[in-house]
């Protein structure tokens, strides 16, 4: 009987790989209502008006964000930059302006109400990129948490989420005092770490458009949950 001898890789063997990591912005609009509405509507009916929801999203994007993905009714965006509340509450808005329209426009096409509205969860940190095939995936413990703070105790359907580390990121961008007409909480996610975040209400406020000083960011600095 033969001996199958294995060879020890030798010391100059290495494995090459190509450091993609980077500071970078986590944008995640997620649509609020979708579970009950996939569950109520017809699915070739419920299918399609998904897919003009999320194309609304994406033409929106005018912050030039790049998708790593569409998760359903989630989709995920990212740029190498560390964003603005400002920029962000921008962002927010022009996404929301349109969803809505687009809602009420299908709400009118297709004869019922179309109860869905949209979210917004904001975070920064450290992320990698790596490649499957012809995909880009995003890699690191600050998707996890902007994952994990989609399941949040926010009591509305219509917000959006800045995590501390946004405001941290910007504290050497402005001067002058913190003002933000947001509300203050902290959520535990197991073994993740206390992760701290303002939360900006629009439920209440249907016309928002007409009120945008209900929704106010001015400069950032000195910040700290």
């Amino acid at each position: 009987m033969s001996t199958l001898v294995l060879e020890k890789p030798s010391s100059s063997t290495k494995f090459h790989t190509s450091d993609n990591s980077f500071k970078g912005t986590i944008l995640i609009p997620d649509i609020s209502g979708f579970t009950k509405f996939v569950n109520e509507t017809e699915f070739t009916t419920g299918r399609e008006i998904t897919r003009q929801l999320l194309q609304v999203i994406i033409n929106n994007n005018v912050l030039d964000l790049k998708i790593s993905e569409i998760e359903g009714d989630a989709i995920l965006f990212y740029i190498k930059d560390s964003l603005t509340p400002v920029q962000i509450k921008d962002q927010y808005e022009i996404m929301l302006s349109s969803f809505q329209k687009k809602v009420k426009e299908l709400s009118d096409k297709n004869g019922f109400k179309i109860d869905l509205t949209l979210k917004l969860i904001a975070h920064y940190g450290e992320i990698s990129t790596y490649k499957i095939s012809d995909f880009e995936k995003l890699y690191g413990k600050a998707i996890i948490e902007a994952h994990q703070l989609l399941k949040n105790s926010i009591n509305s359907k219509s917000y959006f989420l800045l995590t501390n580390s946004i405001f941290n990121a910007n504290e050497k961008k402005f001067a002058g005092s913190c003002y933000y007409a947001g509300s203050q909480l902290c959520e535990i996610y197991g073994d993740l770490k206390k992760i701290g975040y303002a939360y900006f209400d629009y439920e209440e406020d249907k016309d928002f458009e007409e009120n945008k000083d209900l929704h106010s960011i001015r400069a950032v600095a000195d910040y700290i949950f």
